[in-house]
Formats: structure tokens, sequence, C-alpha cells
């Protein structure tokens, strides 16, 4: 840095010569002597300002390499830090909390930041991966809604406005313009906890150097939470727990037949969407909607919904893409079917991220250990009052 200061200063220099006999001519027709050293101060000027230029350059070049140096180290670092969390996380499943090693035990309280680790072990980011892999492929609510994490559980509160009934008017010259105040309101989100149920493993599985306990771990804990949240998540009350996307959605105004869905219903569905969300709609419907779906025929016996058929299934739905969601009710008397709209607007909060707690005493005459996994979600639609999910709710009879 230190030499680019110096071209620059060097070439400021040069700079302010020039400009000193420009001045001092004034207009007028310059001397040969004077005509000499100026086109040699411009030539030099040039050069300057290219070295500048060069060394700029340089520096440019130099800090990226730097930056690209510190990413590397850092993963480096976060490599070895992570493989340090999960040795210790298998050492914490091996000896309980009061047989782990110093080091584990350190590693353990600088990650959570918890004194105690009363609060549980927080699963290594890999395995956390791995569980949120499983609670896309189990549900389908992770895979559609924005996800929120954070660092604790105080309520979130999420503002809206609705501005839709404002419009510009003409407004003649000198006339005062209209006063209208948008509609405000917000939308909470808590944090309710979610336990599975005590998992036993034995001493001797745990012991055994080739089972893999971290994909055992992952599956089992991913199961027995997406199980609970993705349901509460599709058709959660909100009370005591979350509102699920199916109870925050609004009826269409379509009632299908009791027991059958035609594709005029799932057009009537998307006419009832704003375009502002239908631009980004997506369904939402179970498997056995799916399939009911895809055996729709013309009066000619073909079926309508072919898109994909080579595959084994459709892609999508007039152009706009399906969720699978199993939570989701089949298609019956007075059951929510079908979903469509803009799923992002569904929020979902976590705290953190899912823990795992070790319960040494509960099994211990079966030489087992009991492992509890849990985690705190809350979730809800955001909607200003607009309806950025509707719902094809069927006939009761």
């Amino acid at each position: 840095m230190g030499k680019l200061k110096s071209l620059k200063e060097k070439r400021a220099a040069i700079y302010t010569s020039i400009d000193e006999l420009r001045n001092a001519t004034n207009g007028r027709e310059m001397t040969a002597e004077e005509q000499e050293r100026w086109d040699t101060m411009l030539s030099d000027y040039d050069k300057a300002d290219k070295a500048v230029e060069a060394e700029e350059r340089f520096a440019e070049i130099s800090r990226k390499q730097a930056e690209k140096e510190v990413a590397q180290r850092d993963r480096t670092i976060g490599q070895q830090l992570g493989e340090e969390y999960r040795r210790a996380f298998g050492d914490y499943l091996l000896n309980g909390m009061h047989g782990i090693s110093p080091e584990s035990r350190a590693t353990f309280e600088q990650r959570a930041g918890i004194s105690g680790l009363a609060a549980g072990v927080l699963i290594p980011s890999t395995l956390a991966a791995e569980v949120e892999v499983a609670l896309k492929d189990y549900g389908g609510m992770f895979e559609a809604a924005t996800i929120i994490n954070t660092s604790d559980g105080r309520d979130l509160i999420l503002p809206t406005i609705n501005d839709t009934a404002s419009k510009a008017t003409i407004v003649s010259e000198y006339d005062q313009s209209t006063k209208k105040a948008p509609s405000f309101g917000s939308v909470t989100l808590k944090a309710h906890t979610y336990r599975t149920p005590i998992i036993p493993v034995s001493q001797e599985l745990m012991q055994d150097s080739a089972f893999n306990l971290d994909s055992l771990l992952s599956g089992l804990l991913a199961d027995a939470i997406s199980r609970g949240v993705n349901a509460d998540l599709t058709t959660g009350t909100g009370q005591s727990m979350p509102t699920g996307v199916v109870t925050a959605a609004v009826d269409c105004g379509t009632a299908p037949a009791a027991t059958s869905l035609k594709l005029d219903n799932i057009i009537d569905l998307i006419k009832s969407v704003n375009s502002a969300y239908a631009r980004k709609g997506k369904f939402m419907f179970n498997r056995n909607t799916l399939w009911e779906l895809a055996k729709i025929k013309d009066q000619n016996g073909r079926y309508i919904w072919h898109e994909g058929a080579r595959d084994g299934s459709p892609a999508t739905l007039f152009g706009k893409e399906y969720i699978l969601n199993d939570d989701m009710a089949d298609i019956g008397a007075g059951n929510t079917s079908v979903l469509f709209g803009d799923f992002s607007k569904y929020n979902i909060r976590m705290v953190q991220s899912i823990r795992v707690v070790r319960l040494n005493e509960l099994l211990a005459e079966y030489l087992s250990i009991g492992l509890c996994g849990f985690v705190r979600v809350d979730g809800n639609l955001l909607d200003a009052g607009t309806n950025p999910i509707k719902k094809l709710v069927h006939a009761k009879s």
C-alpha cells in the first residue's frame, strides 16, 4: 500500500506541473521550450497513471487471494472443529455427561453455550442436516414453507400490512389528496416444544465399532420429530400448537363432491387465488389425491393429466408444481384435500436446532441408555388479508 501511495503522489505532482504550465501560458501559443516540457509531462503522466493502475490491479488481486486463503483456512478450521464436536458427541452417547473427557465437555459447552448442559447436547451439524432432509422427505411443510431460525424462544412478532385498497386517482390542480390509512396487523410465532419418544440403545450396540450410530440416531429422531411436527404444521389448531396451513388457509368457495374431485374444481381453486400469489403458486395434497387426479380421463378415455406419465408421475398440474404432504386429508366428505397458493408465506419458526438428551438411569437394568430428542417449533401463515393460500373443502354429503 505504501508503494501505491507513492505512485499516486508522483502522478499528482506531475498533474500539478501540467496545470501550472497551462495556467502560465494562459491560452497563448507555447514557446518551443514550453511545448517540449508540455509533451514530456504528458508522457510522464501517462506512464505514472499506468503504473498506478497496475499497482491497483495488483492490490485487488492480492486482496482476493488473501480472502481465498482466509476462507480456505476458515473452512479447514470449521471442518476440524466439526470433527472434534462429532467425536465429543460420540463420547457423550457412549459414556454420558459424567463419563466424557474434559476435552469433550469443553467442546460441548463452547458450542452450546450452556452451563452444565442442562438443556441437552446439540446434534452435530452434519447429523442435523441429515435430520432436515428426512423431515422434507417425510412431510412437505419444511420443503414448502419459509424457515426462520432464532437463537431463543421469545415470541417472534411478524408484522403485516394490507394497503391493497389504495390506488392512484386523478386529482385536479389545487384539490386536496385523499387520505387512507393502510391496515396493519401481526402474526406471533411462539416456540412449542416437541419431544421424541425415548429411544432405547443397548451398550452392546454402542460399543460395536462397525455400527454407524449417527445413521441410527438420524433415522429414529427424524421419523419421530417429523411425524409430530409436520402433522401440526399441516392441520394444527393454533391452540397450544402451531396453526396448520390447512387451518390458516381460506376456503376457495367451491365445494367438490363429497367423494370425488374434478379438474374443474382445481381450476376454480386456482382462479380464487390472487394472481400476485398464483404466479408463484403450488399445490399441496397427499399421494392418494395425486393418483385420483392422475386417473381422470376425458370423453375419449384418455388421461387428461398426461405430463410426466412416462416417468411414472406427472410433473405439474396446469403448469404449477405440487408438494406431496401425507398429513393432508384424503378426498372425503368435509375434508380439505387440496391447497393452492404461495407457500413461502407460511413461516416455520425453529429455535436453534434439534437437541438430544442421554438418559443414563432409566434403562440401566437393561444395560441400555435412553435417547430423547427435542425441538422447539411454531408455524403460521403470514396473511395480511389477501389470502395467499386457498383450500378445496369437499361437501359434507
